[in-house]
């Protein structure tokens, strides 16, 4: 195997990628060396950039939702075998506490990283991680789309069972994006009645088709009035906005000892007096990612096809600033995939050729 990889290196926050050849990252007692096939891109991958939220060491290799092959592993490691098809749990923790022993993976208290985000990720040929942060994909499960096991759907997910830890019969979502469009899936399957909000109509178009029973722009003057007119009051609100705004609205759409679930982050502080938390005992939680528990559920429900995420354009490694592009101006229409030659060879071995 070659010693060097191709990258898509960010080198300065607010400066685009930069395409290089830097060495094959070495394996740890406990790791294993994974090929890429694809990686998707997520708006995260937009805050890196921008200097927002997560500032990583310079040179970053983002990519957090990439799936690939095992080609490598450490002394140390007996679990994963050469040539499985696998998807990683984000979160790398140095050692167990009271959260990762109770399965809140997300919530470690030694985090050593997450992959893509804090640690290099799948923006590259190469990538390594944990064997013990590895899951595998299902036969037949496309690696593109099991690649998103690992942010969108899995966020998707935890998010849904953040918010039905009692019984639920009507919810509302707000923003109806990638992750909105999965979680709306979700609740279709586990029969709850759903509406859904957002700024544009081409999202609540393909809402509707999701499951989604009521829609309303998030700039209609009337959009309360029509929520509450189609619920007096949903059991449920998932806000996938998080902004003050966002958040004053979910307030007007839950009804009284209703919860909110907060995944969208924004610097805003909530549109919420405690007033109105105390009167009506809402419940407000926040969402982060997933447990891998989740990541496993994600994974099956993937292959079963409860799940289906929407992909939008792939671009090559040496594209990825194109990608990057494509998801700020608001031009995709699903998820925008970075796919590797190792996913190529892979279709082209599958077909004989």
């Amino acid at each position: 195997m070659n010693t060097l990889m191709r990258a898509a290196l960010l080198t300065g926050i607010g400066r685009p990628l930069e395409i290089r050849e830097v060495p094959v990252p070495r394996v740890g007692p406990d790791e294993v060396l994974i090929r890429t096939l694809s990686s998707g891109v997520c708006r995260t991958d937009l805050h890196i950039q921008d200097g927002l939220a997560y500032v990583p060491r310079l040179p970053h290799i983002m990519g957090h939702e990439p799936a690939g092959i095992v080609v490598g592993r450490g002394a140390a490691v007996s679990e994963a075998e050469v040539g499985q098809v696998v998807v990683p749990h984000l979160f790398v923790a140095d050692r167990d506490c009271r959260f990762t022993r109770a399965g809140a993976h997300a919530q470690a208290l030694h985090l050593r990283g997450i992959i893509g985000v804090t640690l290099p990720g799948g923006f590259a040929e190469y990538f390594t991680a944990p064997a013990a942060n590895l899951l595998k994909v299902p036969e037949g499960l496309d690696p593109r789309i099991a690649g998103l096991s690992s942010c969108a759907v899995v966020t998707a997910l935890h998010a849904c069972r953040r918010g039905t830890v009692t019984p639920v019969e009507t919810a509302v979502v707000i923003g109806a994006g990638g992750i909105g469009q999965i979680v709306l899936q979700i609740l279709a399957d586990a029969g709850i009645a759903a509406a859904a909000v957002d700024a544009r109509e081409d999202n609540l178009a393909l809402a509707a088709r999701n499951g989604a029973g009521h829609t309303a722009l998030a700039s209609a003057p009337d959009r309360v009035a029509r929520i509450q007119a189609w619920a007096d009051g949903a059991d449920l609100v998932i806000d996938l906005v998080g902004t003050a705004a966002s958040m004053a609205d979910a307030a007007q759409y839950v009804r009284r000892r209703g919860r909110i679930v907060v995944v969208g982050e924004e610097p805003d502080f909530p549109g919420i007096s405690s007033t109105t938390i105390a009167q009506r005992e809402l419940e407000i939680v926040g969402s982060r990612n997933g447990d891998r528990r989740d990541q496993q559920d994600a994974l099956r429900l993937l292959a079963e096809g409860v799940i289906t995420p929407p992909l939008d354009e792939e671009y090559p490694l040496e594209r990825s600033n194109e990608a990057l592009a494509r998801l700020r101006g608001g031009q995709a229409r699903g998820r925008v995939v970075i796919t590797h030659e190792a996913l190529r060879d892979q279709t082209l071995t599958k077909h004989g050729n």
